[in-house]
């Protein structure tokens, strides 16, 4: 019995008609060279695996890129250290209550508490994003928290509209053009950036604007 064919099969078929309307042959070329690299045991295997694993609607296969709040370094030592003294305190407070430090007596468990709230707040800071790139087989979706990027241009954007991508040095922002003049605009510091901006590349090869033959 025939199985049905995956999205990166449904996707090699929509390059292949691409190829055969290709106006010149830079622009074959070009294509052909983007389903060579899609076109291997490894994409294949990973397809097949996601089929598997994650069975449903295809808009359900979804990745997403962030900027979180503080750097992951800073949390992640902030929540070591934090926890480090939490569990130093707690040990020496079954010894004694209270312990001295340059002279000034501190309550050992007063301190333990402490330490132990301040893990959790560096372990819920390190899940606060400023803003968040949404990407499926169907499109994506931008997302600001805050006011570090309100100003940016955010929304959504199915991938039959994209058209073009430029990036812009001197603030590090991305902007992503569409087919109807609209705009998104992504931070280039996101987490991941250089694999998001290659698969925006594959889609712009696929559906972006190409010179006049």
């Amino acid at each position: 019995m025939n199985q049905p064919p995956s999205e990166l099969q449904k996707l090699l078929q929509h390059i292949d008609q691409l190829i055969s309307q290709a106006p010149d042959d830079p622009s074959r070329a070009e294509l052909q060279r983007l389903r060579a690299r899609l076109d291997t045991q490894e994409m294949l295997d990973m397809a097949r695996e996601l089929t598997r694993s994650r069975p449903g609607k295809a808009e359900d296969l979804v990745l997403e890129f962030h900027d979180p709040l503080m750097p992951a370094g800073v949390t992640a030592v902030g929540c070591v250290i934090a926890a480090a003294v939490c569990l130093v305190a707690v040990i020496d407070g079954f010894q004694s209550n209270v312990a001295s430090f340059a002279g000034t007596e501190v309550n050992l468990w007063l301190v333990a508490a402490f330490a132990g709230a301040c893990t959790a707040m560096f372990s819920a800071l390190s899940f606060v994003r400023t803003f968040s790139v949404r990407v499926d087989t169907l499109g994506m979706a931008t997302r600001s928290v805050g006011s570090r990027w309100q100003k940016l241009r955010i929304g959504v954007m199915p991938w039959k509209d994209i058209r073009s991508m430029r990036e812009r040095e001197a603030d590090r922002i991305l902007e992503v053009h569409a087919a109807d003049n609209a705009v998104l605009e992504i931070p280039m510091r996101i987490v991941n950036y250089p694999i998001l901006l290659q698969h925006l590349e594959n889609m712009v090869r696929l559906y972006g604007d190409r010179p006049a033959g």
